[in-house]
């Protein structure tokens, strides 16, 4: 019994990760080709915002898809999708001031997400894990630190002009979602560098987050929400350079208990 209950468990698991990860996939796609592509005119004067909207997509396409695999299957993982959507649904609930997910963009959509991410939390297979404890990197700890400080910066800003009612951008929540986004990446470097069994993915997801961000902003500087010529550049510098210390400074370690859990799960 107990055995047939955990396969079932596995199987509403992986077929609720497999539509999650096909309706992000589809979501990115629209919001970088239709219909209003993220680096054309189409999408003025909001590249910045679906820029946002694309990057928070992306952050939480890979937390979903990599429990598809019990070998990519990581707490960081979990611990990502959970950080973005609860940070995202809290944030954006204090820019609008209230709590209105029927009307409010981007509170719906993080509330959604958040009732998806209770359920993966709910049938995972390593959730007795989620507050493992991993062994803290010092210099991905003071990157993280050096990028919070601009990133939550520039999130009070996002709220405020959020709480200004902007009749463009505020209207729709746009100053709400990079508010969110810049708090969640802020979360997902200090998740980096605890080092949790899986961290590289949080790494990675921080430092081409804010790269992108940058990116965007430079090449759209004049509009709503870019952070400049000069933002964007230390944006990109600080995100290659976050990916790199991770990268060369530290080597992952093998988890022979997370392949052991692994083959036990491939073999049945």
């Amino acid at each position: 019994m107990a055995r047939a209950l955990r396969t079932l468990r596995l199987i509403v698991f992986y077929g609720l990760s497999l539509l999650f990860t096909v309706l992000l996939s589809l979501e990115l796609f629209a919001h970088l080709l239709l219909p209003t592509p993220v680096l054309t005119q189409w999408a003025a004067p909001h590249h910045l915002h679906a820029a946002a909207h694309a990057v928070v997509t992306a952050l939480l396409i890979p937390a979903v898809a990599f429990g598809l695999h019990p070998r990519l299957r990581s707490v960081a993982a979990l611990q990502s999708l959970l950080l973005i959507v609860a940070i995202g649904l809290i944030v954006s609930v204090v820019a609008w001031q209230g709590f209105r997910p029927g009307s409010n963009f981007p509170t719906f959509n993080f509330t959604l997400y958040g009732i998806v991410a209770v359920l993966l939390l709910s049938l995972h297979p390593n959730r007795d894990r989620l507050f493992a404890r991993g062994r803290p990197v010092p210099v991905l700890a003071i990157m993280a630190w050096i990028g919070a400080v601009p990133l939550l910066t520039f999130a009070a800003s996002e709220i405020v002009m959020q709480w200004a009612g902007d009749p463009v951008h505020g209207v729709a929540g746009h100053y709400a979602l990079t508010a969110s986004l810049a708090v969640a990446l802020a979360a997902v470097a200090g998740l980096a560098a605890l080092r949790t069994d899986g961290w590289r993915l949080p790494l990675w997801s921080a430092g081409i987050g804010v790269a992108a961000v940058g990116f965007v902003s430079i090449r759209f500087p004049s509009e709503a929400s870019s952070v400049g010529l000069l933002g964007g550049l230390a944006a990109i510098a600080w995100g290659v350079t976050f990916i790199g210390l991770g990268t060369l400074r530290v080597e992952r370690p093998a988890d022979p208990a997370r392949d052991a859990r692994a083959v036990i799960e491939l073999n049945g």
